[in-house]
């Protein structure tokens, strides 16, 4: 179809003009809607003047409409139309869109698509292909912004599509002026890309206006008569019937999404705040959650840390369901020491009493808080000497006279952290070993013998993590279980002349 663009719009075809210039060159055309798009894109800091960018174009009037915008703006725009081959007419949409370009002087890419037969549903296909066609475009030619068409009418249709999935703020916020891409599943192309949304203040009626204005004809989708598909039924059934209730609800679900990306943006604020005291890494794919400072935290700050956590360990997912969340909150709350709770996405949640852990099933947990063993193989300890733990710690030791100054230091000492053996008492080599079936210590000032299993519980040491305690040892005596309790039977007395002394030393860096 031959393009009809204005007689005199070839003189901004040639060169381009400030905003004055474009102002008295479009003498003819209403000018609103170029100083509405420019304020926007000003206000929300959106591009640069003169940006180099990608711009997805249909051949629909919102994106013929965003095209016009931004080029007669000034910026260096490249136009970019995928073909999904969904309808026979799909290859001369294409072919329209290159004229477009041309009318303009500028350069299109045109991609090609096959997604019939794959798996999914056609909408989310034909979304993701879209967007990883124009990511990889952009990055071929060296371009970090992508530009698309959604308007004030796609605002609406996707903040109630949101609203009747049962979506919290950010999702009734609906879409964002702006989007970093870098953490887009399954588009690597779309690394360091930032999408821009240019015209969501501009209706669709406003758009197809512009198109007619400046003598573009657009090209009709008829797949959005399609009612198989949910956002026309919501275009064209339940927004006309909600108007009958309110004829404003267009206006009022757009201001709906105003207050609530308000609302998400200080939740996210929040998140971003306590995120460090509350969630901590315990190895590649686990997280681990603060339970106490967690529940003292408002609800939707839980939930809102939950949806964080769960996006971080899976990525791909979209749309968790709020019954997900309080389950997994009060899994949180109510759940005893060693209880798991398996979750959206085959994640795994286990309550280790101070602790929650989640992660990917059969996922390595590291505890570098915690002192534990390289090796489950016993090994001798050298007095004097250093032996290396995980994570940094380690356990040094010497062996010395006891001095009356050093003998009341070390008996009062509390911390946990240095143990002074009485030397007559150790009746076998010191060696380093984690916890076997049936280890029992008469721990320090105490009768009788605990289970070392029963005293790693009462320090709410997390299951995972008893399984590479180190405990020193003499034969079968268990002599001190590193960092907690020591044993009564190797205590210093006023006797005692000669000691071992070993003590735990925290990675560097680390805190005391």
């Amino acid at each position: 179809m031959k393009v009809r663009l204005l007689r005199y719009t070839y003189k901004v075809a040639q060169q381009r003009f400030s905003f004055t210039q474009l102002r008295g060159c479009y003498n003819r055309c209403d000018m609103e809607i170029y100083q509405r798009v420019a304020d926007f894109i000003s206000r929300e800091r959106l591009l640069e003047p003169g940006q180099q960018l990608i711009v997805g174009v249909s051949g629909g009037p919102d994106s013929l409409c965003l095209l016009d915008c931004l080029y007669r703006l000034g910026y260096q725009v490249l136009v970019a139309h995928l073909d999904h081959q969904l309808r026979p007419d799909s290859t001369e949409e294409a072919r329209f869109v290159q004229q477009v370009a041309q009318s303009y002087g500028l350069e299109s890419l045109v991609g090609r698509a096959d997604i019939v037969g794959s798996s999914g549903s056609l909408e989310e296909k034909a979304r993701f292909t879209r967007y990883r066609f124009l990511a990889r475009s952009a990055k071929e030619r060296g371009f970090h912004h992508i530009a698309t068409g959604h308007t004030a009418d796609d605002q609406v249709e996707t903040i109630l599509m949101h609203f009747l999935r049962g979506a919290g703020p950010s999702g009734l916020r609906g879409m964002l002026p702006l989007t970093r891409m870098d953490d887009w599943v399954g588009i690597p192309e779309a690394e360091g890309m930032i999408l821009i949304r240019p015209l969501l203040e501009i209706t669709r009626d406003q758009t197809q206006a512009h198109c007619a204005a400046i003598g573009l004809e657009p090209k009709e989708d008829m797949s959005n008569l399609d009612m198989s598909f949910t956002r026309n039924r919501l275009r064209h059934q339940l927004i006309p019937l909600l108007e009958t209730y309110n004829p404003g609800i267009r206006r009022v679900l757009r201001r709906t999404g105003k207050v609530m990306a308000g609302e998400a943006e200080l939740v996210a604020h929040l998140v971003t705040d306590r995120w460090a005291s509350i969630i901590h890494s315990r190895g590649e794919s686990v997280l681990a959650l603060d339970v106490p400072l967690f529940l003292e935290q408002p609800v939707a700050l839980q939930r809102a840390l939950l949806r964080e956590v769960i996006a971080r360990l899976r990525p791909s997912l979209r749309d968790i369901g709020f019954e997900i969340i309080e389950d997994a909150i009060k899994f949180i709350a109510k759940s005893k020491r060693g209880n798991r709770l398996t979750i959206v996405g085959e994640l795994e949640m286990l309550h280790c009493a101070e602790e929650v852990l989640l992660q990917d099933p059969g996922a390595s947990i590291e505890f570098q808080h915690y002192p534990q063993l390289l090796s489950v193989k016993e090994e001798t300890i050298s007095v004097p000497g250093q032996f290396q733990l995980a994570y940094g710690w380690t356990l040094e030791t010497a062996s010395t006279q006891l001095a009356s100054t050093t003998r009341a230091e070390l008996m009062t000492e509390t911390s946990g952290r240095v143990v002074a053996f009485d030397e007559r008492s150790i009746g076998a080599p010191l060696s380093l070993r984690p916890l076997v079936p049936g280890d029992r210590i008469r721990l320090l000032g105490m009768e009788g013998r605990t289970k070392v299993s029963d005293l790693l519980v009462n320090h709410h040491i997390p299951k995972p993590a008893r399984s590479r305690w180190p405990l020193v040892v003499s034969g079968d005596h268990v002599l001190w279980v590193v960092g907690l309790r020591m044993s009564h039977d190797a205590r210093i007395t006023e006797a005692t002349q000669k000691v071992t002394v070993i003590r735990l030393k925290r990675p560097q860096g680390s805190d005391k």
